[in-house]
């Protein structure tokens, strides 16, 4: 018997009439030796939505609004625009049906281990607890998604839209238990970052909900803006916009994904990442290929390639947070510039990326 976290797969039929549903429990009990069982929607977990009901959209929002962020089968006439593995076509075979709850059944354990991951993370000390010490307990309470506006993810990416918007510095000032503030400071005119802190305490600032922080915000003028511009673009210091959000998305996510992102829909790039330029995530250029070429939900991704769900999913969340990812239920085309083409260079490229990962600050085995 297939057993999820212990139990079995508790699903409720949208958009059935009683024979079809009488035949999902023969299905069910016979020969699916009871790897589900067909419930009422107030008791289901999970669902199976018929596609082809004349209210198949309000039946999809309204399992949407029961159970925020989990995977439904889906039957329908219609072939699948997007290689769905939780798609059924009609009419509707028991084999189908019994893949569709294994895929299903896959995809919920990619969600267990994401959690099972993060709380890991935070055991073994990844979260700098030493921060929260005069703010109250840790809740090793870990959800699958993450809202970036809770964290310092949101507060950087509002201050650089305010900075590009009017075209002046804004700084961040941080405090933890440490006795001088930390500084971010987003410069619009060259488009850099330039922060007092290290990896690792910016590592530990982006775990902490906002609620938690002791932050304040200063907006420079016009020629405090010009006279810090200048100073940095002389002495070359400072990190690109792009990377320094792609960073703090990392940290921010620990292997979880953006409020609002459906882990059965198909996820890809919009175009290639210049990878060599971001900070590193073991792995990023398979998924990057997947997430390219033949885009696909992030369980199924992590499940080809053999690599934890939680590493593809901090990768697709820094991936979002500098615009360069998107998903939908329907695939979406690519130019056929994006696409990686091999190179009679390709073995020199691959042994200088094998040296950048060898000199890559240690922090970067957060995410593998």
């Amino acid at each position: 018997m297939t057993i999820i976290n212990n139990k079995q797969l508790r699903l409720a039929a949208y958009g059935f009439d009683e024979r079809s549903e009488e035949g999902f429990r023969m299905a069910f009990k016979g020969p699916g030796q009871g790897k589900a069982l067909l419930v009422d929607e107030g008791s289901a977990e999970f669902g199976i939505i018929n596609m082809d009901a004349v209210n198949s959209r309000s039946l999809l929002d309204e399992y949407e609004r029961r159970h925020p962020g989990k995977p439904a089968i889906k039957l329908s006439v219609r072939p699948s625009e997007n290689n769905d593995v939780l798609y059924v076509k009609k009419p509707a075979s028991i084999d189908d049906m019994l893949t569709a709850l294994d895929n299903l059944s896959n995809e919920i354990d990619a969600q267990i281990e994401v959690n099972e991951n993060a709380l890991s993370s935070i055991d073994s000390g990844k979260l700098n607890v030493k921060l929260l010490s005069n703010k109250g307990h840790v809740r090793k309470k870990v959800s699958l998604f993450y809202s970036p506006k809770d964290y310092l993810q949101g507060e950087i990416h509002s201050a650089m839209e305010y900075a590009e918007t009017r075209g002046l510095a804004v700084e961040l000032w941080l405090m933890g238990d440490e006795v001088e503030w930390k500084k971010i400071i987003i410069l619009p005119g060259i488009k850099k970052v330039l922060t007092s802190m290290n990896n690792k305490q910016l590592h530990a600032f982006c775990c902490l909900p906002k609620s938690l922080m002791n932050s304040r915000t200063y907006r420079r003028n016009e020629k405090e803006t010009g006279i810090i511009q200048d100073r940095i673009e002389t002495d070359g210091r400072g990190i690109s916009f792009e990377s320094f959000l792609w960073k703090v998305a990392l940290y921010t996510s620990q292997g979880r994904l953006p409020q609002g992102t459906k882990v059965e829909d198909v996820a890809c790039l919009k175009h290639w990442p210049n990878l060599t330029r971001l900070y590193p995530v073991a792995g990023s250029m398979r998924i990057s290929t997947l997430l390219v070429n033949q885009p696909r939900s992030l369980p199924l991704i992590a499940k080809v390639l053999n690599i934890p769900t939680g590493r593809v999913f901090a990768f697709y969340s820094a991936a979002y947070a500098i615009g360069i990812a998107s998903g939908n239920r329907n695939a979406i085309e690519v130019d056929s510039y994006c696409m990686p083409q091999r190179h009679r260079d390709h073995g020199l490229l691959g042994s200088i990326l094998k040296r950048l990962k060898k000199n890559t600050d240690p922090d970067a085995e957060v995410f593998v």
